[in-house]
């Protein structure tokens, strides 16, 4: 019976020391969250200056005198403008038609041309760059 009495007191023991950790464990798992919390609050404070900065750098009465000045950018004019359905015809971009597979098996291959010395590459004449002058549209 002695024995039994002793195998309590030391699982008491134990259990007393493992709450006693469970409560330190929690207590500084609090203050951990606590400081999690506050910090949160720190960054959605900067994130809300930093919305309202670029709030205010961005407004377009602010940009369009810089963009003017500084860039030389002008606001669009109607002209510049074209419709969806014209763009292919105004880049020079048409529609290509490839050939069927019949049509390239029925046609011969090109006999091979015969092989040329290698001549000595001209370097080609290096035009003057002018400015790019502004699209035209449609008409």
């Amino acid at each position: 019976m002695r024995k039994l009495m002793i195998a309590g007191g030391v699982v008491v023991a134990v259990l007393a020391f493992a709450v006693y950790r469970a409560k330190l464990g929690a207590e500084a798992t609090e203050s951990h969250i606590a400081t999690l919390q506050d910090d949160k609050k720190k960054v959605d404070q900067e994130i809300a200056v930093l919305k309202a900065e670029e709030a205010f750098l961005t407004r377009p009465e602010r940009i369009g005198p810089i963009a003017r000045d500084k860039l030389g950018l002008e606001p669009a004019k109607p002209q510049q403008f074209t419709a969806p359905e014209a763009l292919s015809r105004r880049l020079g971009e048409e529609r290509l038609t490839l050939p069927d597979a019949e049509t390239v098996a029925a046609t011969p291959a090109p006999a091979k041309p015969a092989a040329k010395p290698a001549a000595k590459p001209q370097p080609a004449p290096v035009a003057p760059t002018k400015p790019a002058e502004p699209v035209k549209p449609a008409q």
